[in-house]
């Protein structure tokens, strides 16, 4: 019983609501009528460029700039040797004209 009373007024209150619209509460809904509908265009629009927008490669992007650094150290390194080695040869070929001059080859 209390069901159906509280149906019967919730049914009777939105009767008097309709039943009482003003010019200006109907000029009002039909402005929001129109501002909602302009809104949920908007929202399409929005969401059709969400769907473009490429995947976050941030991961990608760190991975790639760590093994960047991990090869800028190892050019380090390896030009580190370089120099070192053109030191030895250097010395290596002072011997050798060292030797030369002390011993002729015939």
């Amino acid at each position: 019983m209390k069901l159906f009373t509280r149906c019967f007024t919730v049914a009777a209150l939105v009767a008097c609501l309709h039943s009482c619209d003003s010019p200006e509460l109907v000029r009002k809904r039909d402005q929001q009528s129109l501002e909602i509908t302009k809104l949920k265009g908007e929202l399409a629009i929005l969401e059709e460029k969400l769907k473009d927008v490429p995947p976050d490669r941030s991961k990608e992007l760190a991975a790639i700039e760590e093994e960047a650094k991990i090869q800028q150290e190892e050019i380090s390194r390896l030009e580190g040797e370089i120099q070192t080695l053109e030191a030895k040869k250097a010395s290596v070929q002072k011997e050798f004209e060292e030797y030369k001059q002390k011993y002729a080859i015939r």
